[in-house]
């Protein structure tokens, strides 16, 4: 089987593995701090697509690259950010809660975001963006399989806290597997691209990364979150963007520069981290509440 006939197989598990994350009791808790919540998932919205028009302008990248950024961009919140956000130990709930909003206001937002977008960094002629069928293609493939993990989580909690280890690393194959199989039948592309790809995931990811700290500054959440909603801004769901790529605009040069951007992108993560950790720390007020 080729990459377009098992992508959809893999996005569909990964999503519903996302689902199985969430408990009531996170939800909750996490659904308190609305202020952040609203506040993060519309950062993302509003921000997010200006920067990477902004590193389009700056950095003049092939079109190819410049239209991967762009999906890229516009895309929910990607399921390794939880994991960034176990690994640093920081509010884990905080972060899937984030990623679920992200993904299901993404199901109206994504298509709109990426027809306004590719007109400012490409030109009006760039391509046609099919809206519908992207938004159809977003509650097949992300919104229904999260819905079902988390009817799964609801019905058997005992079986899904249980296998939560084995479940978080089959995801984690998965998305080794995705990696895997866009490299390798987009090999050609990946290696052609790479220079110009690092230049455009640091500068993206480093700009996004200080526009989430600023966005929780700027909503006054304590420095742990602030750091999560970093992390959020920074991580996309390069699987969903990925099958878009191929299946919707059928440029899996695109594909392979989502692939490109999350190994590109995991060492300015991990050194962001590093250096939040070594960073003397300075009270702020906590989230409001409401």
């Amino acid at each position: 089987m080729d990459l377009e006939s098992l992508l959809p197989v893999i996005v569909v598990l990964m999503m519903a593995i996302v689902g199985t994350e969430i408990s009531k009791a996170q939800l909750t808790a996490s659904l308190r701090m609305r202020r952040a919540l609203l506040g993060g998932t519309l950062g993302q919205l509003l921000l997010l697509p200006v920067l990477a028009v902004l590193v389009v302008w700056l950095l003049n990248p092939p079109p190819v690259l410049a239209g991967g950024l762009l999906l890229v961009a516009v895309s929910p919140g990607g399921v390794l950010s939880n994991y960034y956000c176990s690994v640093a130990r920081l509010n884990v709930a905080f972060s899937i809660t984030l990623t679920t909003v992200s993904g299901f206001v993404a199901l109206v937002a994504m298509p709109l975001l990426f027809a306004a977008v590719v007109p400012a960094a490409l030109g009006v002629e760039a391509f046609g963006v099919p809206v519908g069928d992207m938004t159809l293609r977003l509650l097949l493939f992300l919104l229904l399989p999260v819905a079902v993990g988390m009817t799964l989580r609801h019905f058997f909690p005992a079986a899904i806290e249980g296998g939560g280890r084995w479940l978080r690393a089959s995801g984690l194959v998965l998305l080794a597997l995705f990696l895997g199989l866009v490299f390798l039948e987009q090999r050609d592309a990946v290696a052609a691209m790479f220079g110009d790809a690092v230049r455009v995931t640091v500068a993206f990811t480093v700009l996004a990364l200080v526009a989430g700290w600023l966005s929780g500054s700027f909503l006054r959440l304590n420095r742990t979150d602030r750091a999560v909603l970093a992390i959020e801004f920074g991580v996309r769901n390069v699987g969903i963007a990925a099958l878009l790529a191929l299946a919707t605009f059928q440029q899996p040069e695109f594909a392979a520069f989502g692939a490109l951007f999350v190994l590109l992108q995991a060492p300015v993560l991990i050194l962001a981290l590093l250096l939040r950790r070594h960073t003397p720390r300075i009270p702020a007020p906590g989230p409001r509440v409401g």
